[in-house]
């Protein structure tokens, strides 16, 4: 009881989750991280605390490192289901591994990569996916917040959107946006454009490193 009153729950809803009938939402996820001071990973079988623990930000020489990575992290801001299936089904394709963490709204994307107000470690990503038509926050809002923030604002962010509107385009790019994807209803093409776009990123370009 004293869990579901921090986490402003009922305690029938936490019997639910205990006993796995009911589904976690990312938010929820966030909020119980931060009341066990631990991060939302570790609620996954397999999560190893080592593994996930932050590199700290030294740069031990001026040589960029050449050697590619064994696993892109990526962060997929994205509030539809059907969309993340689709996203995480282009990248089951790719021959490199993803290690892929998603948030659902705009409030959970800025408390994760900019509030960082849970006591968990910040779990740094290689590259950003970000549909713009997001509940709470829009993405252009999340998009201006990480360019503004000179700890991430390296970070390659993809927006990626069902908007056909020039101006969300340009709005997108003025805010330093690295590339503008449209979801085609063809799950080919959506799959073509995105494997293009995350080909680039991956094997074209060197990375920053955390």
């Amino acid at each position: 009881m004293e869990l579901a009153n921090r986490v402003g729950v009922s305690h029938q809803q936490i019997h639910k989750y205990e006993q796995g009938q009911s589904k976690i939402s990312a938010g929820m996820l966030y909020k119980l991280a931060a009341v066990f001071s631990t991060s939302p990973s570790s609620f996954f079988e397999g999560y190893n605390p080592e593994k996930h623990m932050p590199a700290p930000l030294i740069i031990q020489n001026d040589i960029i490192s050449l050697k590619a990575k064994d696993e892109i992290k990526l962060l997929l801001i994205e509030d539809s289901a059907s969309d993340e299936f689709l996203v995480r089904k282009v990248l089951e394709t790719f021959p490199h591994k993803f290690e892929i963490y998603c948030v659902h709204n705009g409030e959970d994307a800025i408390h994760y990569l900019k509030g960082r107000v849970n006591p968990a470690p910040f779990i740094r990503p290689d590259i950003i996916l970000l549909d713009l038509n997001l509940p709470k926050l829009g993405g252009l809002a999340i998009l201006r917040a990480i360019k503004q923030d000179r700890d991430i604002q390296d970070i390659p962010v993809l927006v990626l959107t069902n908007s056909l509107s020039k101006q969300d385009m340009l709005n997108a790019y003025k805010n330093f946006a690295s590339g503008y994807i449209s979801k085609s209803f063809d799950f080919t093409t959506f799959r073509k454009n995105l494997q293009t776009a995350l080909t680039y990123w991956v094997d074209a370009v060197i990375l920053p490193d955390a």
